[in-house]
C-alpha cells in the first residue's frame, strides 16, 4: 500500500502564521513599553496611542524633571489653562537674575527627549520691563501639550549681580564605538564633542553627534615625534605630504564632519613644529572660517605665532581633565571640578577638555547641580571661541 505524502503548509497558511507572530511580537513590545511613562510616550509618539489628557500629564511630569535637573525650584512654576489655545496648558517659570537660560533650556530639552517627548518649537524675546524670555512649545509631534515660558527677571539696578563666568566643555577620546559615544551624546549636559576623521566609523559618529545637536570639533590626527611607533591612527597628516595634499585631505575631513565649530590637533608634536604643514592647515581653516584649538602644545610649535600672521583664531584649552582611577575616583572628580569652577570664576571664562570615559559618563550629570554652578554658566564652545570671517 503506497505511503501518503505529507502535505506542506500552503503559502496562505504561512502568511497567516507570519502575521500572527508579528502581531504577538508587537503586542508584547507594546505591553513592555506601556509599563513605564517613557514607554507610554514612545507608543503615543510612534502610533498615536493614548488620550490627550493622559499624554499631557505625562509630558508635564517630564517637564518638572527637566526643571529639577536645571536646579529650578518647584515654587518658581505657575500653571494656567487657556481654553481654545494650542496648546492649552501654559507654564510660567520665573528664573532668578544670573540663571542661565541656555542651561535651563538644555536640561528641559534633553530630559524630554530621553523620555519620549520633544520641544516642537521655541523663540527668544524680551518683556517691556527688561526680562529675558524663552518660550517653548513641547509635547509630541502634531500633539503639543504645553507652552513653557522661561522668564529671567531683570537685575535690581541698585544691587546688580555680577555676570556669571562662562565655561565651555569639550569631550574627546570616543574611539570607534558608536553606541558608547551616543550614550554620551544623549546626556542632558551642554558640551561639544571632539571627533576624529579618517576612520571607518567617522561618518556615522559625526551624524550621531549632529543628530543630538552637539557642536563638533574636528580632531585631526597630525604626525607626532617617533611616528609610526607613536601613531594617531588612520588618516594622519604627515610632514612628508605636499601642502596641496594636506589641504585636500583636511578639506575632505571638514566636508565629512560639517558643520564644524573648531579644528583641534590629535597628537602632532612633530607636525605642529613644521611651518609648511601648519601653513597648509591654516590656509584651509582661514578659507573655511574656523578657529584652531591647540591641545597640549609642543615646546617648538609654530601654531600660535603663525595663527597671528595668517589671521586664524587660536585658542588653547585652559584645563584638560583625564580619567580618574581608583576606589575614590568620584570624589577626586568632584574635587577636580570644584577647582575648575573656582578657576572659571577667577578668570571669567574657561575652556575645558575632558576625556570620555565610562566613569565620566556616570559622573557628568552632576555638574548641572545648581549649587555647584553658582557664578558659572555652561555655554556652547562657539560662544567662547569665536570664528573668524571666512575667505
Amino acid at each position: 500500500m503506497p505511503k501518503r505524502k505529507s502535505r506542506s503548509p500552503s503559502p496562505a497558511a504561512l502568511g497567516v502564521l507570519a502575521v500572527s507572530a508579528l502581531a504577538l511580537f508587537l503586542v508584547g513590545e507594546a505591553l513592555l513599553l506601556s509599563a513605564s511613562e517613557s514607554g507610554q510616550l514612545t507608543l503615543a509618539r510612534r502610533f498615536g496611542f493614548g488620550q490627550q489628557a493622559r499624554i499631557t500629564r505625562l509630558v508635564g511630569r517630564q517637564l518638572r524633571r527637566g526643571l529639577t535637573a536645571a536646579g529650578i525650584p518647584v515654587d518658581s512654576v505657575s500653571e494656567s489653562t487657556l481654553e481654545g489655545a494650542d496648546p492649552p496648558v501654559r507654564w510660567r517659570v520665573g528664573l532668578r537674575p544670573g540663571t542661565s537660560l541656555l542651561q535651563t533650556n538644555y536640561a528641559v530639552t534633553r530630559t524630554l527627549e530621553r523620555h519620549g517627548a520633544v520641544v516642537l518649537r521655541g523663540q527668544e524675546g524680551w518683556t517691556r520691563d527688561g526680562a529675558q524670555v524663552v518660550t517653548l512649545v513641547v509635547g509630541l509631534p502634531r500633539r503639543p501639550t504645553h507652552q513653557l515660558r522661561l522668564v529671567r527677571v531683570p537685575e535690581n539696578p541698585a544691587h546688580p549681580s555680577p555676570a556669571p563666568a562662562r565655561l565651555a566643555l569639550v569631550l574627546y577620546g570616543f574611539g570607534e564605538d558608536l553606541a558608547a559615544a551616543d550614550s554620551f551624546f544623549v546626556l542632558p549636559v551642554p558640551f561639544a564633542v571632539a571627533l576624529m576623521p579618517g576612520q571607518p566609523g567617522s561618518a556615522p559618529m559625526f551624524r550621531a553627534a549632529h543628530r543630538r545637536s552637539r557642536e563638533v570639533v574636528l580632531h585631526v590626527p597630525l604626525e607626532p615625534i617617533n611616528y609610526p611607533q607613536v601613531n594617531p591612527g588612520p588618516g594622519t597628516l604627515l610632514v612628508t605630504m605636499k601642502p596641496a595634499r594636506i589641504s585636500s585631505e583636511l578639506r575632505r575631513y571638514l566636508g565629512q564632519a560639517d558643520p564644524v565649530a573648531a579644528v583641534a590637533n590629535h597628537m602632532g608634536s612633530l607636525a605642529t613644529q613644521d611651518m609648511t604643514v601648519m601653513k597648509a592647515v591654516y590656509h584651509e581653516l582661514k578659507r573655511s572660517g574656523l578657529p584652531f584649538l591647540h591641545v597640549t602644545p609642543a615646546a617648538g610649535a609654530v601654531c600660535r605665532s603663525l595663527a597671528a600672521d595668517m589671521g586664524v583664531v587660536y585658542r588653547e584649552p585652559d584645563v584638560i581633565v583625564d580619567g580618574e582611577t581608583g576606589p575614590d575616583a568620584t570624589r577626586a572628580l568632584d574635587r577636580r571640578w570644584s577647582q575648575v569652577l573656582e578657576l572659571a570664576r577667577a578668570r571669567g571664562r574657561l575652556l575645558v577638555m575632558m576625556r570620555a570615559t565610562p566613569r565620566h559618563r556616570a559622573w557628568l550629570p552632576r555638574i548641572l547641580e545648581h549649587e555647584r554652578l553658582s557664578g558659572v554658566a555652561l555655554v556652547p564652545l562657539s560662544a567662547l571661541v569665536h570664528k573668524p570671517a571666512p575667505l
